[in-house]
């Protein structure tokens, strides 16, 4: 009996039917705050002393935004509070907006979370390292662009490994984050604490003296200003709504504890600062971080037994801030793909940014924000300032259509007699609050950076559409095909009695995606070539599970039943035309190994196989779109096939038509036994 040569890898094929496998990834509250919250937490390395450099002259408005600050987190974070209860299969504001205010604005809403992303990680990486080198030597700071390659490209490796890993190695830099900023934070406010009433009679004698000169438009606008500018400090705040599905069951309890432990832990830290630095009457110096002047005035003169020890608790803490920050970056890298994922099983992104690999991890979107992330670098210099400016326009654009969706969900409720008055109150509130921001930011910096954020934008968001009418236009021609090739099928399939199968004879092998008319032309096509001396007939379907499918135990059942489903077809029309056929099916993230895999079981049990799969192609089939756009594993593994002595033909269908389903770990087979290969009419069932 011949053999299919197979890498030993898959051999240790992972059963993605095993419901632990989803206990095993999925993050309980704890992981998902480390894990997804650290991008929100570690803003306030950058976005608080935005807000306190616009105040400058009129410091003393940093009481009112150090309380409006946390209000507005809470609010925010309660209407994604809302989107996790709405979506529990994760897809944040990008499926918010979809589902709520249509398809285009979710094409915005999702461009404007791929390039937040890849902004999150750059800018993160920057300000990591700025922190770091506020410990050192100034003459240090022009080599940060190489700290920063370095520590984007070790990201980009360890998410690549795998989810879950990447979070418990940043376990201890988060908490050891968390630790120190408690007791920095609150020993400064514990330790001025009678300073407050006098702060509060300077501002209220500031705000009147400025009341008098500029009058109170002045302080409101400036106040909107300054709170615009920081935006970055709300930056992340999506992430664990976009993310909820990696979570554990209960979803949508874990996803809102995440949300709580978010908001209060980013409130706490970033009000705190705010107030400290007027507390503390800080100011910008050369080579060092606005956080790390902060830090070095609250630990002067602390010392034991006359040791000075402020520096060393200084340094502590900005090393865990600089370790935080590389999380955050993680944390871009880890929720870019999934939002790229979604998007592609709409059709927004090529279909192979849903694939996941043998790592449960979409190493395409990996990769792509990896190096656009490390442009983005190279292009700002690494400059914080700069990054912090488009980093913010991309993020409100999202919380603002989500807040719009919102409250459009809420109040078509109202009729409804669900409890939608205090949840539209939420996120009518909300998007005032980030529309307000979004669009004092873009008047504010579109000239200092935003105009081109705004460009790449929307250079994503026109590329999406010409990918998803690309796509559009295959489909409308495959429904083409299909109608003429299952015109020839009965409506009522009565499959004839099951004809015995020789595995000793010759045998037509036909990769097939679903019951099509891609799939029946090859079949048939198979047929006429060869059918004069083929005994048997054997389909073979790979069901891909892609992002759409890696949801629970339930998604992929009905993954199976939809495969099953297909193959029965397929075998009720073989036997309605008198062929002897039987079918394999294995559940793979990966297809090629999936295909191999069901190529080895199909020459295992019929040793004379010679092997077909249909192919799409029309007059752009040689194009690069085309290439990106469609994977050419029909052609991987005809190469592999014939390196090991088996034929495999292409058959070309020149009508554009693509299979339904995303392509790519391998489950069990569902395949026949030896003894049912003589009663083929039980063959093929699991």
């Amino acid at each position: 009996m011949a053999w299919l040569r197979l890498p030993a890898r898959l051999h240790r094929a992972v059963n993605v039917f095993n419901p632990k496998l989803f206990e095993n990834l999925s993050l309980a509250a704890f992981l998902a705050w480390v894990g997804l919250g650290s991008d929100a937490l570690s803003s306030s390395a950058y976005g608080p002393p935005e807000i306190y450099y616009a105040l400058k002259g009129h410091e003393y408005l940093s009481v009112f935004l150090a309380i409006g600050i946390p209000f507005s987190v809470f609010v925010i974070s309660a209407g994604y509070k809302q989107v996790i209860a709405l979506f529990p299969d994760g897809g944040g504001g990008y499926h918010t907006a979809t589902s709520l205010l249509g398809p285009l604005a979710g094409l915005v809403s999702g461009s404007a979370l791929i390039v937040d992303y890849i902004l999150t990680a750059a800018i993160s990486v920057a300000s990591g390292t700025e922190a770091l080198l506020s410990t050192i030597s100034a003459r240090w700071y022009d080599e940060r662009l190489l700290f920063d390659l370095a520590v984007l490209l070790l990201l980009m490796f360890a998410n690549l490994r795998g989810r879950k890993e990447s979070i418990k190695v940043l376990l201890p830099i988060f908490m050891a984050f968390v630790i120190t900023h408690i007791i920095m934070l609150g020993w400064g406010l514990a330790s001025h604490v009678n300073d407050v009433p006098q702060i509060t009679r300077d501002t209220v004698t500031s705000v009147q003296y400025d009341n008098l000169r500029y009058g109170w438009i002045f302080i409101v606008a400036l106040i909107m200003r300054a709170f615009s500018l920081g935006g970055g400090t709300y930056t992340g705040l999506e992430a664990v709504a976009n993310g909820v599905h990696i979570m554990r069951e209960p979803r949508v309890q874990t996803g809102q504890r995440t949300m709580t432990l978010l908001a209060a832990s980013l409130s706490l830290v970033a009000g705190s600062l705010i107030f400290l630095y007027l507390m503390y009457d800080v100011h910008g110096h050369a080579g060092q971080t606005l956080n790390a002047v902060l830090y070095g005035a609250i630990t002067h003169g602390w010392t034991l037994d006359g040791i000075h020890f402020g520096h060393y608790a200084t340094l502590i803490t900005l090393v865990t801030e600089g370790l935080l920050l590389f999380v955050a970056a993680n944390t871009g890298i880890i929720t870019a793909p999934i939002v790229m994922a979604n998007m592609a099983v709409d059709r927004w992104l090529p279909e192979r940014f849903s694939y996941l690999s043998d790592r449960f991890v979409s190493h395409n979107g990996i990769l792509l924000v990896g190096v656009a992330s490390i442009a983005i670098l190279l292009t700002t210099g690494g400059h914080v300032r700069i990054l912090v400016v488009l980093y913010s326009i991309n993020v409100f654009i999202t919380f603002t259509l989500t807040m719009a969706g919102l409250s459009r969900h809420w109040f078509s409720q109202r009729h409804r007699g669900a409890p939608w008055k205090h949840r539209l109150m939420i996120s009518a509130f909300g998007f005032m609050v980030t529309a307000s921001i979004l669009a004092i930011t873009i008047f504010e910096k579109f000239d200092a950076g935003g105009w081109f954020t705004l460009l790449v934008t929307s250079i994503v968001i026109i590329m999406g559409y010409l990918i998803y009418r690309h796509y559009m236009g295959i489909s409308k021609m495959a429904e083409e095909l299909d109608e003429t090739m299952l015109d020839m099928v009965p409506d009522h399939l009565q499959p004839d009695p099951a004809l015995p199968m020789d595995p000793r004879g010759a045998t037509a092998v036909v990769f097939v995606s679903k019951f099509d008319g891609v799939g029946l032309h090859t079949l048939l096509t198979a047929h006429r070539m060869i059918g004069s001396f083929v005994k048997n007939y054997v389909l073979l379907l790979a069901g891909v599970v892609g992002q759409g499918e890696f949801k629970g135990i339930t998604a992929l059942e009905e993954l199976k039943v939809y495969v099953e489903t297909e193959a029965n077809q397929y075998i009720a029309f073989c036997r309605n035309e008198g062929l002897a056929a039987t079918w394999f099916a294995t559940y793979s993230t990966d297809r090629i190994q999936a295909m191999e895999e069901l190529a080895n079981v199909a020459v295992r049990y019929f040793p004379q196989s010679t092997f077909f799969a249909g192919r799409v192609i029309d007059s752009a089939y040689q194009s690069p779109f085309w290439r990106l756009l469609h994977d050419e594993v029909s052609f991987i593994v005809q190469d592999r096939l014939q390196h090991d002595g088996f034929t495999m033909m292409i058959v070309p269908v020149h009508v554009r038509g693509i299979p339904s389903r995303p392509p790519r770990i391998t489950l069990p087979i569902s395949m026949p036994g030896d003894m049912e290969l003589i009663q083929p009419d039980k063959a093929g069932c699991a």
